[in-house]
């Protein structure tokens, strides 16, 4: 049995350690339980050792602890007393650092990871600091390297998230880099106190992969210089974002960084080339070892090329996957491939736990066991032995296409998790795509690296002839790209839809057994699996459609401003969608709002409501108006001469969505039990005797009733649309929750418009400590004097209200009692 158990003896060890990460991320704090457990195996390993007994479970539980334990250090933190941590949001500070890492440009903007020395309120009066931040410079800047002292003054600040439920969390994902704040600075008060050493390894490579970058700069233009940077020297900065989706719509986005696949491809170009080398010499034939030699040769142009590329995170683990996998022809038996791929994935979670929960990991491994997992059921030797080039070209195609087959089904889920997309034209582009860019493209602008020295002429020349090749990929890429049924986007499954998947591709593998024992339990497998999905699937549909009650969530968006409206049955609005100024920086529709949808299965908008054009609002419904099926939106007569704005227009004559003159709106609306009123601007506020400069004053004040709760989103609204409102609306102004007009803003929540809508519950959409201090302290005063109950988005995260039409039930993201009832 022992035999059965551990003839693949990595594998119980790795899930072990594995699911002791996961847990040391749910349960941290625990590591005196963990050394406990440690010292306990360990005595009781050496014990069976001396009675040559075996252990079968010890060494599991062992590796459950290692895992747990080792992965403490960045989730139970404990930090001394003199880390930045401390000192984050206080005051401006004189910095200075090493810096850590290679700084990289985007756009007009330098960022840089800092190891910090000192900081001090000035040059002469600072104190030793430990601990890196990420340091981001604007406008003119000096050309900084690895390894340069420099010196500024600026504010450290926390990293944050946008609380809300599921969303991606990135102050954990900074942690695992070791980061823990943040500093701006401006080009011109940036120092250099020292530069690097250019005698050192580190900026000697720095500086090749600099004057290779410059060449390549010189010598291509278009699309393709971006993309051979990338695929050379590892810089993906250049590539533009209509590129990036082209990529990502056909299917072929994983080829943009460098990964398995590219170490994998110049590894295998290297071993034959060095096989076919060595066969000339009789020696390593006569002695058997052309293989061997091949694998020991191949692994220097796999560390070069890493070297090269910049041994990013993902760069450094495919570099150690195909070592690993090169080491292993070393030993006269065959290999088992699944072994060595955990011997991989084992070293690599051991020099970096954190490795796990990275999806360049996840998708790298899944892949490559998908791949290998699915070709030892298929039997494809049959064709390789038929003569003649058709046969042998088919049968490489064969090959292929099945490789790919077998990595998009692998890594499906996870693309759905992680990029809510799903390429229906991955196949047939990976079929295309890949043989040029990795077989052709890659090894000869590895070439033309190798030529630089010898003749930049030659290597300029090379470089010219590569983007010119490279340049019908493109062109093939985005054919693919712009095909009407390339890709859609997807809901995102949870955490047991994925292992329900998982289970189901296992079982149906297995299932080609001719035990027939084995074979009935395996169908059990499927039949219960598919029994579960069924129910997950009716959970779902109760969830999104046949619900009874009313669903509101105020997302956190920032400084700004979005709520989701679940009427019963379905039925949903989108009010505003919150939003920064320039959405090439940071884009809230695609990185916030439109991902908490996915996550609550929402592919369809019934009305899209901007309440005004402000940017704020306006900026993150571009995304959804785009990626989302809208039937209609809901906005006033306000223009705004903004980008945002007349992007927001062009979607909706593209996608064809329903846009009615503001005057044609219903002022009330029976929704499947709830009603929908439009309380504000009246249909005239654009006569000449009552227009408003200000936008704000304009905002579209939406009231929702589900029985006797009330729910009133007053936009920016100001004291003087406010005034008018209370003349118009009156007693129907009273709500049970409030929106804070304007985030909170001195200039509105008048008293007479508080007391009229005499609310229980009053929600602050603001950013933390935003540089327009919302909300007031005279707003907030305001509110709690009238025995008010306050929730920030700030403070609090997102705000979750379910109501039955006679109670509230109101869940923060962050509270320390998350169900209140109202």
């Amino acid at each position: 049995m022992s035999g059965k158990i551990y003839s693949r003896p990595v594998i119980p060890i790795l899930l072990s350690m594995i699911l002791g990460l996961i847990c040391g991320l749910w349960l941290p704090g625990h590591k005196v339980y963990a050394y406990f457990v440690i010292f306990v195996c360990t005595g009781l390993i050496l014990y069976f050792i001396l009675q040559k007994k075996t252990a079968l479970i010890l060494p599991v539980i062992l590796f459950f602890a290692f895992g747990y334990l080792s992965l403490q250090p960045w989730v139970a933190h404990r930090f001394p007393s003199n880390h930045v941590i401390n000192f984050l949001d206080l005051q401006k500070w004189r910095i200075t650092g090493l810096i850590d890492e290679n700084p990289v440009i985007y756009k007009d903007k330098l960022k840089f990871i800092l190891q910090i020395m000192t900081i001090g309120e000035d040059k002469d009066n600072n104190f030793p600091v430990t601990g890196k931040i990420r340091v981001t410079v604007r406008g003119n800047f000096p050309k900084l390297s690895i390894g340069d002292k420099v010196s500024f003054r600026g504010k450290l600040r926390s990293i944050r998230n946008f609380k809300n439920p599921g969303g991606f969390d990135y102050e954990r994902y900074m942690a695992f880099k070791e980061i823990y704040g943040t500093s701006y600075v401006r080009g011109k008060n940036l120092i250099v106190i020292k530069r690097s050493s250019k005698t050192n390894i580190g900026w000697i490579i720095e500086d090749f992969r600099s004057k290779i970058s410059d060449l390549i700069d010189n010598t291509v233009e278009g699309d393709s210089r971006g993309v051979l940077k990338a695929l050379i020297i590892g810089d993906r900065t250049s590539i533009s974002r209509n590129l990036r989706e082209a990529f990502n719509r056909a299917g072929v986005g994983h080829i943009l960084a460098i990964s398995g696949l590219h170490i994998g491809i110049v590894a295998t170009v290297a071993f034959f080339f060095f096989k076919w080398i060595l066969s000339y010499f009789k020696y390593f034939l006569w002695n058997a070892l052309t293989v061997k030699v091949a694998a020991i040769l191949s692994l220097f142009p796999v560390v070069i090329y890493g070297l090269l590329s910049g041994m990013s995170p993902s760069t450094q683990r495919a570099v150690i996957m195909v070592t690993v996998f090169l080491i292993s022809f070393l030993f006269e038996r065959e290999h088992d491939p699944i072994n060595t791929l955990a011997i991989a994935a084992m070293i690599i979670l051991a020099v970096h736990p954190p490795c796990l929960f990275s999806i360049s990991f996840q998708l790298s491994f899944i892949a490559v066991l998908a791949i290998i997992s699915g070709f030892a059921k298929i039997h494809t030797k049959s064709m390789a032995i038929k003569q003649g080039f058709f046969q042998l070209f088919r049968g490489k195609a064969y090959l292929f296409l099945l490789t790919s087959l077998f990595a998009i089904l692998g890594t499906l889920p996870l693309l759905m998790f992680y990029f809510n997309q799903v390429s229906f034209v991955g196949l047939p582009a990976n079929f295309f795509v890949v043989p040029i860019i990795g077989f052709i493209v890659v090894p000869l602008g590895l070439f033309s690296v190798l030529l630089y020295p010898v003749s930049i002429y030659v290597a300029a020349w090379c470089i010219k002839a590569n983007s010119e090749l490279l340049t019908r990929a493109l062109d093939i890429v985005v054919w693919f790209s712009n095909l009407p049924f390339a890709s859609i986007k997807t809901v995102t499954p949870t955490y047991f839809e994925i292992c329900c998947y998982y289970v189901l591709g296992w079982a149906v593998l297995k299932g080609k057994s001719n035990n027939s024992g084995r074979k009935k339990a395996l169908s059990i497998v499927i039949i219960i699996v598919i029994i579960v999905c069924a129910a997950d699937t009716c959970y779902w549909c109760y969830n999104r459609f046949w619900h009874d009650d009313l669903r509101i969530t105020i997302i956190d968006v920032g400084q700004g401003s979005s709520a989701l409206v679940e009427m019963p049955e379905g039925f949903n609005l989108l009010i505003d969608g919150g939003g920064f100024s320039d959405n090439s920086v940071f884009d809230v529709g695609a990185n916030i709002v439109a991902p908490l949808l996915w996550r609550k299965k929402i592919k369809t908008i019934d009305t899209l409501i901007l309440s005004h054009p402000n940017s704020d609002h306006l900026n993150g419904l571009l995304y959804i108006a785009e990626n989302f099926n809208v039937k209609r939106v809901w906005a006033n007569y306000d223009t705004a001469d903004t980008v945002g704005y007349r992007k927001f227009m062009e979607i909706i004559k593209k996608k064809g969505i329903h846009l009615p003159e503001f005057k044609d709106i219903a002022r009330t609306h029976i929704i499947n039990g709830a009603q929908l009123k439009l309380l504000y601007p009246m249909d005239d506020y654009m006569d000449n005797n009552k227009k408003r400069l200000n936008l704000n004053n304009n905002s579209l004040v939406i009231k929702v009733k589900f029985g006797s709760k009330s729910f009133l989103f007053p936009g920016d609204i100001m004291s003087e649309a406010e005034k008018e409102l209370v003349v118009i609306s009156g007693d129907d102004l009273s709500s049970n929750v409030l929106i804070a007009p304007h985030h909170g803003s001195k200039t509105s929540s008048s008293e007479s418009f508080i007391d009229l809508v005499n609310p229980e519950i009053v929600i602050f959409s603001s950013g933390w400590k935003n540089r327009y201090k919302f909300p007031h302290p005279s707003v907030l005063k305001r509110y709690t004097d009238r025995g008010c109950r306050i929730l920030r988005t700030d403070s609090h995260g997102a705000v979750t209200i379910y109501s039955d039409g006679k109670s509230l039930e109101v869940l923060p993201a962050i509270t320390a009692s998350p169900r209140q009832i109202f």
